[in-house]
């Protein structure tokens, strides 16, 4: 059977941020002193780490529940390490998969590519060539969640605005934001106080989009400010 990592070493405060960056991660290794070794290396407080012996009881937690990463040995007892990439990406395709083997070929590392994997590396690594690459997943993770919650607050924000100007339309108003694109990075949208209202997000976005590409601000800053307006919605 698989174990968790305790309870006092995995505490979470699920703060928005911390929503995005919570990771769980399922690591299927045969040998339990590396299985041991990986899970004192990538401990985090912002990952859960489950750990399982073979590839049979990978198959079986992943059909039982989500994981956001999965790291696997290539030879396992029952079933190896390809089954289980390749029953993960078809359960959960956004799934990031690192392939660790001893028994390393040129053609099993163009399969595990083929099989969606996000890294492939060779026994023995390097402890630290290991956990760039379990950090750099995270970081492409909570990128995607990102992206797709800013696409899901558009798709509403967009929703709404054209709910709104249905409504303008039938009482014969004008969008009074529509004409506003302002030139200054702090704009009277972001200063005003309270939420804002969907066709001002809107505007507001492309505007601090094109600043980013005009190179007035900077990626970070972009950042910051888009959130600063998607928290206010």
């Amino acid at each position: 059977m698989g174990y968790d990592i305790p309870q006092e070493r995995r505490k979470l405060k699920m703060a928005p941020d911390n929503r995005l960056k919570h990771m769980e991660i399922l690591i299927a290794e045969d040998e339990k002193n590396i299985g041991d070794l990986l899970v004192e290396l990538l401990a985090d407080e912002q990952r859960n780490i489950t750990v399982v012996h073979n590839g049979a009881e990978a198959v079986q937690l992943l059909e039982q529940r989500p994981f956001d990463l999965l790291i696997t040995d290539l030879m396992m007892p029952e079933v190896d390490g390809m089954e289980v990439l390749h029953h993960a990406k078809t359960l959960y395709p956004d799934i990031q998969a690192i392939i660790i083997t001893g028994y390393a070929s040129l053609e099993t590392a163009i399969q595990a590519v083929k099989e969606g994997a996000y890294d492939y590396l060779r026994k023995p690594f390097r402890l630290e060539e290991l956990k760039i690459s379990v950090d750099n997943a995270c970081e492409r993770i909570a990128l995607i969640r990102e992206n797709n919650l800013l696409l899901e607050n558009l798709r509403r924000v967009q929703g709404e605005s054209q709910q709104s100007e249905s409504s303008r339309e039938e009482v014969g108003l004008e969008n009074p934001a529509s004409a506003y694109m302002g030139s200054d990075v702090l704009s009277p949208i972001l200063l005003a106080p309270g939420p804002v209202s969907g066709s001002n997000t809107l505007d507001e976005l492309e505007r601090l989009g094109n600043l980013r590409q005009q190179g007035v601000i900077t990626e970070e800053e972009f950042i910051r400010l888009k959130e600063k307006l998607l928290n206010r919605l």
